[in-house]
């Protein structure tokens, strides 16, 4: 075979190809010479700082990099190890930013080029490998292909190509990425994308939100500044306020304001452009539409980056319709969701793919985030108000719903069939979908839907384990004043709402609808539901010391649960007549009844109805004077259910009550006061006998002390001790704790104030001044944990300080 061509470098003949390829130089001396006209050579020069840099064609930085050192030292190894490395985030994560500033930092040695290809304006895969060659600064030769020319320039060269936005290119991305990979073996490939490109030898590194502060009160002021989000935020509204800067009045403002966001950098600057014109209070508030708020964009920026509502958009329009389909029914769920749910919600004959599948594929794509280990999924807000948005044009919002209010309908029929029989894992189901539960039954509300009392009774047994006992009330009133035409839902709301009432101390509501609910439940027939609301009726009259009608009431409900044949009602039974008949004084019966109760409620998985269990054991033991035993089912009590206000405070004061018995007067009022304090923040009050029972103990407690020292022993634990106390046994005794900590002047001020000194007479003992007097009593104050110079007189005097 014989070549007519000539050489593209000496304009000489051609020798005879040797293979189908196409040849271009005669030689290899004018190939290499051809290389070094096409790249851009700099002269020798000393080894300065500023030669140092890689050749690139990346932009200037126009504001500051801020946080993200852990991702970068993370993508400087990955960089160093793989030859593709491809940051992978949803819209408005950062993703392409944080590329640049990896790119940016490189240096001579492994690299010597650095070559940005942005392909978010290239809209054909025609175009991506002319935008290479345009980074290159590569002109297209007329007797080469353009793919030749490129991979000639980077074959002998050490570079690093950075593909930014890559998710509408995938096919040609990867294409074009694994011939650079294949050919140039000095190339590394760094990609941006909202999916990763699935060829062999990548390395996805996930790009996430930056980390956000904790929103709570007491640890706002500290967390807040060094949170990376607001920095971000500060820096960006600095740009546009000058003047702006975190103050005690806006701080827990901006806190919550990048919480809400996730820490997504996009979101966080386009919010921070506002502050010229509103206070963050302002901006926060207005965060229930976050897609309209943040659209100041900059008039430079691509069109997906100028509101955050076209970066999401912009991923939207890359999907398949089975996942566009998928993504707009997902946007009901407010909060994770699991496959169940998720399955229910999006079947349908518009969506043939198996929901699993297309979830997957969302996730691929960040639009969905999976829980490790789970398979559990949540939609980042606002992706899921974008979609929600979609869902409403689509005229699909109530078919959504609908599905979504038959999961929920079918999980919480349990109410009715087996109301004391609750198994753990439907529990757990609701309280994991609480937040999409919430929506559903607003949409119940607002369509007259027949199963809003059944709905509103699931979120109201969901708030109540969260503690929140008035919004599960406030909750079931509501829906109570709805006409219905299901007694049996009607039946369970009123039960529930007379159970919560007796638990928060109003006695005459919660009979009269527990009255009502029990004439209802026996109109319908339904033996499970009668024995649930006869046992809701024993607990009323339980809570306001009624109680031989109880144990009536309770010895019925026991009858029926065993007829029924089942143990966890027949627990739920025993563990009330326990209690009943140990305010009867017959210790023995109840003894008996709830060590039946013990092991069946422990089968449950539900840590607050074991926890109650051994509660009423500790309980039974106490007035046995078993105080080991007592102690022992408390503690437990504790470790089960953690600081739960609705069974921690029956096992603080429980040990409240060993402890004066064991002459542990400053411990017993600690635990009762933190005990107390858990109660008063639920609103749940004690039955009368146990709150007579630890009354009388306290009583005791505070005729062992000084009344000083008895006002400073009753204050709450704090959580952190409480916590160790629970774990770990641990007791913090603040006062004995801080007497080693006390310096010699501060014992020398203590043992001056016990002979009874004025501060005017101590300090001119010590010759010091008033003020330095009145300052070390304000620090032994908060050292000791005690109130006043009275207190701190009667400490001092009772250890003999001087």
């Amino acid at each position: 075979m014989t070549s007519t061509g000539r050489c593209a470098s000496c304009d000489g003949a051609l020798p005879p190809a040797t293979s189908e390829q196409r040849r271009s130089y005669c030689s290899n001396a004018c190939r290499q010479r051809a290389y070094r006209r096409r790249v851009t050579v700099t002269a020798a020069a000393p080894a300065t700082r500023q030669n140092l840099r890689v050749l690139s064609n990346l932009p200037a930085a126009r504001d500051t990099f801020v946080g993200r050192q852990q991702e970068l030292s993370k993508l400087d190894q990955l960089l160093r190890r793989h030859r593709l490395v491809t940051l992978v985030g949803s819209a408005g994560a950062g993703k392409t930013r944080l590329a640049l500033e990896s790119a940016g930092r490189l240096r001579r040695g492994r690299t010597d080029r650095v070559v940005l290809v942005e392909l978010g304006a290239v809209t054909t895969p025609a175009d991506v490998l002319p935008a290479l060659a345009r980074a290159l600064e590569v002109a297209e030769r007329p007797d080469e292909p353009l793919r030749d020319t490129v991979v000639e320039t980077l074959v002998n060269m050490k570079a690093v190509v950075v593909l930014d936005n890559c998710e509408h290119l995938l096919d040609t991305c990867a294409e074009l990425t694994d011939m650079l990979l294949s050919r140039c073996p000095g190339v590394r490939v760094l990609a941006t994308s909202r999916e990763a490109l699935w060829i062999t030898g990548e390395v996805s590194f996930h790009v996430e939100g930056l980390p956000v502060p904790s929103t709570d009160r007491d640890l706002v002021t500290t967390a807040a500044p060094r949170s990376e989000a607001v920095k971000l935020f500060v820096d960006r509204a600095r740009e546009r306020k000058p003047d702006f800067r975190l103050t005690a009045g806006n701080t827990a403002a901006v806190a919550l304001l990048c919480a809400r966001l996730e820490g997504m950098p996009l979101a966080i600057e386009l919010a921070a452009r506002w502050v010229q014109l509103l206070p963050v209070t302002d901006i926060c508030d207005r965060m229930d539409e976050p897609l309209e708020l943040l659209t100041l964009g900059c008039r430079k920026s691509p069109s997906r980056q100028s509101s955050l509502r076209e970066a999401i958009d912009w991923s939207y329009r890359l999907l398949r319709p089975d996942e566009q389909f998928a993504l707009r029914r997902l946007s009901v769920f407010d909060g994770g969701f699991d496959l169940a749910a998720a399955t229910e919600v999006c079947s349908s004959e518009r969506s043939a793919e198996p929901v699993l599948d297309v979830l997957s594929r969302l996730q691929a794509k960040s639009l969905l985030a999976a829980t490790p280990g789970t398979t559990r999924f949540r939609q980042l807000e606002t992706v899921r108000l974008h979609a929600r948005e979609k869902l409403l044009a689509a005229g699909e919002a109530d078919i959504a719903y609908e599905a979504l209010a038959r999961w929920f309908t079918d999980l919480s029929d349990v109410l009715i069939t087996s109301p004391l029989s609750v198994p753990a894992q439907v529990q757990h189901k609701l309280d994991n979908h609480v937040d999409s539960l919430l929506g559903t039954v607003e949409w119940a509300a607002g369509r007259g839907d027949e199963r809003l009392l059944l709905l509103t009774s699931a979120l109201a047994d969901c708030a109540a384990r969260r503690g929140r006992l008035g919004q599960a009330r406030v909750m079931l009133r509501d829906a109570l004043r709805r006409p219905s035409p299901r007694d049996d839902y009607r039946c369970v709301a009123l039960s529930h709402a007379a159970r919560f009432a007796a638990e928060q101390g109003d006695h005459d509501e919660a009979a009269g609808l527990s009255r009502e609910a029990l004439r209802l439940a026996a109109a319908s027939g339904l033996p499970a539901l009668v024995m649930s609301c006869r046992s809701t009726l024993a607990a009323v009259q339980q809570s306001s010391g009624e109680w031989e009608a109880s144990d009536q009431n309770g010895t019925e409900c026991l009858r029926v649960a065993e007829l029924l044949g089942e143990p966890l009602a027949r627990a739920a039974c025993l563990v009330d007549l326990a209690r009943t008949a140990l305010s009867l004084g017959k210790h023995e019966r109840a003894e008996k009844n709830v060590m039946k109760a013990l092991p069946i409620s422990r089968t449950s998985g539900v840590p607050a109805r074991i926890a109650s269990a051994l509660n009423t054991r500790g309980a039974v033991a106490l007035v046995q004077d078993e105080l080991d035993e007592a102690t022992h089912a408390f503690q437990e009590a504790l470790r089960m259910d953690g600081l739960n206000p609705l069974t921690a405070p029956d096992a603080l004061e429980g040990l409240a009550v060993v402890a004066v018995t064991r002459g542990q007067a400053e411990r017993a009022l600690r635990l009762e006061a933190t005990g107390r304090a858990m109660r008063r923040s639920v609103g749940v009050v004690p039955n009368p006998f146990w709150r007579e029972k630890v009354a009388g103990a306290m009583r005791t407690a505070r005729l062992m002390l000084p009344v000083a020292r008895a006002d400073a022993a009753a204050t709450p634990l704090t959580a952190a001790e409480t916590e160790a106390f629970i774990h770990d046994e641990v007791w913090l005794d603040r006062t004995e704790a801080a007497f080693d900590a006390l310096d010699d002047h501060e014992r020398r001020v203590i043992a001056l104030l016990a002979t009874g000194l004025t501060n005017q007479q101590i300090a001119n003992r010590l010759n010091v001044s008033l003020r330095t007097v009145a300052s070390r009593l304000h620090r032994l104050r908060d050292k000791l944990g005690l109130r006043s110079r009275e207190d701190i007189a009667a400490w001092g005097a009772e250890r003999a300080i001087g």
